[in-house]
């Protein structure tokens, strides 16, 4: 049970970030309610712009969600009803939602101990005569190994799309993790690192023939791709979003750097091998820590232990997709045992900007010697 009287050390804190923005955010949105223009107007055009030099790529565009992109995205890309699509089990519902809703089948296969991220050795086992795409998941903002998923992609001919959801400002191999795939797609919710305050979506795009045809379909109009036509639907990003997004924008930098001290503090007292390792070393590499996640065989002594101290923690996909209950429209590829483990034994731990940095000491050092303890007790 938690004791009363500490203070709860929240896993988000969504309104301390939002203070120095408060003004001009009341006065962006009292100068577009007397304008009538709400819907795909120059916010929207000007945070495009933004976002596409910001990922290096020459077109981004802005959607209603980071379902919505990524169902877009998986369109464009020439997903048709029975084609397969291989991504990872250990990631949010919305990433086999979007590939069920275009009557595909998700194809899950393993994941790498060391990052959560799907594992691009097993990748290849799992193509078909109808795989269409390789989905990879940059969880938590550490940056999927991309280069040998794009080498498998390549040998057989298949399109990549990247779900970055939590992972803007996340880079492999010195860019951007959004320039790494033909599309990659991002959610603007406002828990992410770049948040608005609602739903909203943005479609990285490497060819400014995808991103016109995206655009067409946000707005109602039916595209001919792929030998098969695609209905149109309503998929816009607003203004008030837009505005918001490109305001917290200017601050993102700063406040990455402030994450980034709070995992660096967690990682002062954790050991190695109960968290993120990234992939070659981390040459190349910036993690963005949407989670940090420790590794723990007794998770729920874990969670009870620091709800006692007032602290709050996330358990993340358990149980993970294929044992979800839409996994009924998806095949699996090989043992799924680190997607299991990791639904067993993977524990989030509180990061965001607003984080004081005493908080991350206590956390941290008692996380550290619960971990040691528990490996001191374990058989070898």
């Amino acid at each position: 049970m938690s004791n009363p009287k500490v203070k709860r050390v929240g896993r988000y804190d969504l309104i301390t970030p939002m203070l120095p923005c408060k003004d001009e955010i009341l006065a962006g949105f009292e100068r577009f309610l007397m304008s009538g223009r709400y819907i795909l107007g120059e916010e929207v055009r000007q945070l495009e712009e933004d976002l596409a030099n910001d990922c290096q790529v020459p077109a981004a565009v802005g959607v209603a969600s980071g379902s919505s992109a990524l169902f877009l995205a998986l369109s464009v890309a020439g997903v048709r009803p029975g084609d397969e699509v291989i991504t990872t089990p250990y990631t949010f519902d919305a990433t086999m939602e979007a590939i069920i809703l275009l009557d595909a089948v998700p194809v899950f296969v393993d994941i790498k101990p060391q990052d959560l991220n799907i594992d691009p050795a097993r990748i290849a086992a799992a193509v078909t005569p109808k795989t269409r795409a390789i989905l990879p998941v940059p969880i938590f903002g550490a940056p999927c190994d991309m280069n040998p998923i794009l080498e498998v992609a390549a040998a057989h001919e298949l399109e990549v799309i990247t779900d970055m959801a939590q992972a803007w400002g996340t880079f492999y191999d010195g860019r951007p993790i959004g320039s790494c795939a033909r599309m990659s797609t991002l959610s603007f919710y406002p828990t992410k690192n770049l948040p608005g305050i609602g739903d909203g979506g943005m479609i990285f795009c490497r060819d400014e023939q995808d991103a016109e045809l995206i655009r067409r379909i946000r707005g109602h109009q039916p595209v001919r791709m792929n030998g098969h036509l695609y209905t149109g639907w309503n998929s816009r990003l607003d203004e008030i979003q837009a505005m918001v997004i490109r305001i917290r924008r200017e601050r993102f930098a700063d406040e990455q750097r402030d994450r980034d001290q709070v995992a660096a503090i967690y990682d002062s007292y954790i050991p190695a091998a109960n968290r993120l390792q990234t992939p070659n070393g981390g040459a190349g590499m910036k993690v963005t820590y949407h989670q940090y996640w420790v590794r723990s065989g007794r998770r729920q002594e874990l969670v009870e232990l620091l709800d006692a101290e007032g602290i709050d923690t996330g358990v993340y996909y358990a149980p993970p997709l294929h044992k979800h209950q839409l996994a009924e429209y998806c095949r699996v590829s090989g043992p799924l045992t680190e997607a299991d483990r990791a639904g067993r034994e993977i524990l989030t731990l509180p990061i965001h900007a607003a984080l004081p940095f005493a908080d991350a000491h206590r956390i941290g050092a008692m996380v550290g010697e619960f971990l040691a303890q528990e490996a001191a007790s374990t058989p070898t």
